[in-house]
C-alpha cells in the first residue's frame, strides 16, 4: 500500500496531448526549405545571382505580411513556424528570371494575407497560397510574368524564348524538333521557365529527400506525375518522347514535390491522397489538351484544394467497430500538428 501511494504521488495529471512529437510544424517547414535549396542551386547556376535576390525578397515579404498582419490584429505572432518562409521561397522560385521584384512581392503578400491568414493561417488554409499566388499573377500580371527567356552563364545575355510547352501544344500529338532532348530537358540545359522549375534533377533530389525524410507521401507526387504522362501517352498514341516532354517540361515536377503534399490544402485520408494525386493529373492533361493551356498545373491544384475536404469525408476509414464512417467532418489540423 505504501508503495502505491508513492507512485500515485509522482503522477501528474494534465490536458492532452500527452505524447508529443518532434515533428513539429516548424521542423516540417525547414525540411521542405530544404529540399527547395536543389532547385535554387540549379536555378542560381542556369539564371544567375538574380534567383537569389527573388527567393530573399520572397521569405522577406511573406514573413513581413504574416508579422504584420498578425500584430495588427492582436494575434500571437507565429512567423517561427517558418511557413510563411516557405511560401515565399515558392512564390520567387515559381517566376521566370525575368519577373521584377515588385510581382514576388505582390504575390507573397496576397498568399498570406488573402488566401492565408484570412482563412484562419496555419493548417487552415483550403488552397495551397503559392500555387493560389502563381495563378493570381499570371491571370493579371502576365505581361510582367511570362517574359520567359534562354539561360545562359550565369545570366548574362539571356534571350527571349518559347517553353517547350508552347512547342507540343495546339493538340499537338508529337514533338516538335524545336523542343530540346529529353536529357537536357531533365537536367535543364537550354530550357526557360519559371527558375525552380528548370532542372529536373534538383526536384527529384528534393523529392528524394522529403520521402526519406518521412515529411511527404510518395503517392502524392509519383501517382500525380504518372497519370498525367499515362493520359498524354493515351493522347499520343503512347509516343514516348511526346509523354516525357509533358512530363519534363512546365511545372508538373516541382508543383507535384513541393505544392501538390500541402498538408492544409489537400486530403490527409490514405485513399483520399491517392484520389487527389490522381485528380491533379487527370484535370492538368484535361486543361493541355481541352483547353489548349500551357501547364495547367496550378488550376488543376486548386480545383482540387477546393475538392479535399470531400474527398475525405467520403474516404475517411472507418473505426473500427462501426459500419459507417463518422459524419463529422475531417480534422485537417490533425496530421499537421501531430
Amino acid at each position: 500500500m505504501a508503495q502505491t501511494m508513492d507512485i500515485k504521488g509522482k503522477l501528474q495529471v494534465g490536458p492532452s496531448p500527452h505524447v508529443r512529437s518532434k515533428r513539429t510544424s516548424a521542423w516540417i517547414m525547414g525540411q521542405v526549405m530544404i529540399a527547395l535549396i536543389p532547385p535554387m542551386i540549379a536555378a542560381t547556376f542556369f539564371f544567375g545571382l538574380q534567383v537569389l535576390l527573388m527567393v530573399a525578397v520572397g521569405i522577406g515579404s511573406a514573413v513581413l505580411s504574416e508579422y504584420a498582419y498578425q500584430r495588427i490584429r492582436y494575434q500571437q505572432v507565429k512567423i517561427n513556424d517558418l511557413s510563411a518562409g516557405v511560401t515565399g521561397m515558392l512564390i520567387g522560385l515559381s517566376l521566370p528570371v525575368t519577373a521584377p521584384l515588385w510581382t514576388v512581392v505582390l504575390g507573397s503578400v496576397f498568399a498570406i494575407v488573402i488566401v492565408k491568414q484570412l482563412n484562419g493561417g496555419i493548417g487552415k488554409n483550403y488552397f495551397n497560397p503559392a500555387v493560389a499566388a502563381r495563378v493570381m499573377l499570371k491571370a493579371f500580371f502576365s505581361p510582367w510574368i511570362t517574359n520567359w527567356v534562354l539561360p545562359s552563364a550565369w545570366g548574362v545575355d539571356a534571350v527571349a524564348g518559347a517553353t517547350p510547352l508552347e512547342f507540343i501544344g495546339n493538340r499537338a500529338q508529337t514533338v516538335s524538333e524545336q523542343v530540346p532532348e529529353l536529357w537536357d530537358l531533365f537536367l535543364g540545359i537550354n530550357l526557360g521557365g519559371n527558375v525552380g522549375e528548370t532542372s529536373k534533377l534538383a526536384i527529384l533530389i528534393g523529392m528524394l529527400y522529403l520521402i526519406f525524410r518521412r515529411v511527404i507521401h510518395p503517392k502524392i507526387p509519383i501517382l500525380y506525375i504518372l497519370t498525367t504522362v499515362v493520359i498524354m501517352g493515351f493522347w499520343s498514341a503512347f509516343n514516348f518522347d511526346f509523354m516525357m516532354t509533358h512530363a519534363l517540361t512546365g511545372t508538373l515536377f516541382f508543383a507535384a514535390t513541393y505544392m501538390a503534399t500541402d498538408y492544409s490544402s489537400g486530403s490527409l485520408t490514405p485513399a483520399g491522397k491517392t484520389v487527389f494525386a490522381i485528380g491533379c493529373g487527370v484535370l492538368t492533361a484535361f486543361f493541355r489538351i481541352v483547353f489548349n493551356y500551357p501547364g495547367g498545373v496550378g488550376f488543376a491544384i486548386l480545383i482540387m484544394n477546393f475538392l479535399a475536404p470531400f474527398i475525405d469525408g467520403k474516404l475517411m476509414p472507418r473505426i473500427y467497430g462501426h459500419k459507417t464512417r463518422p459524419a463529422t467532418k475531417y480534422d485537417r489540423q490533425g496530421e499537421l500538428n501531430r
